[in-house]
């Protein structure tokens, strides 16, 4: 029963759709979002420079402008459940109004081969690149971690 439950809930993930498309929101793969090549890692180079975050989850605009094409870095950390059993996702990510806004949460990981996880919290960082190569550099970004926004920032 629970393996039916897994694969169901896998198999409504996989087709969730990413800015439209039907990629699922896990992959490291690049994906176009109106014009904008978007890559997404669970991983971040160095450290967060973050100096009062009000809070456990943090994320960063890294900038740069100057490379052809243009292209902005966000670089976060999501604090939420045990590093082996759950992992971040990227759920939503669009590019509309001068904005970029991106959603990411915490799920369970498919690969883990874990029956029970201990209860405390792990932060798990990710890192989202978009280039703008074929659409104009926003004006805005705006990161939320679930429901709640962590960033909100002038590029």
């Amino acid at each position: 029963m629970r393996r039916r439950a897994l694969l169901a809930s896998a198999a409504a993930v996989s087709t969730a759709s990413l800015a439209g498309c039907p990629t699922p929101p896990w992959t490291d793969d690049p994906t176009k979002i109106d014009g904008a090549e978007l890559t997404f890692r669970r991983e971040y180079d160095g450290d967060l420079d973050v100096t009062d975050s009000g809070g456990n989850d943090v994320a960063e605009v890294r900038r740069r402008l100057d490379e052809d094409p243009p292209r902005i870095v966000v670089a976060g950390s999501l604090l939420d459940g045990p590093r082996r059993c759950y992992r971040v996702t990227l759920f939503e990510a669009a590019l509309d109004d001068g904005t970029l806004r991106l959603r990411l949460r915490s799920e369970d990981d498919p690969d883990s081969d874990v029956d029970r996880c201990s209860d405390i919290a792990e932060p798990h960082p990710y890192s989202v690149a978009v280039v703008f190569a074929h659409a104009p550099v926003p004006d805005r970004v705006v990161v939320r971690h679930g429901e709640e926004t962590v960033l909100e920032e002038s590029v």
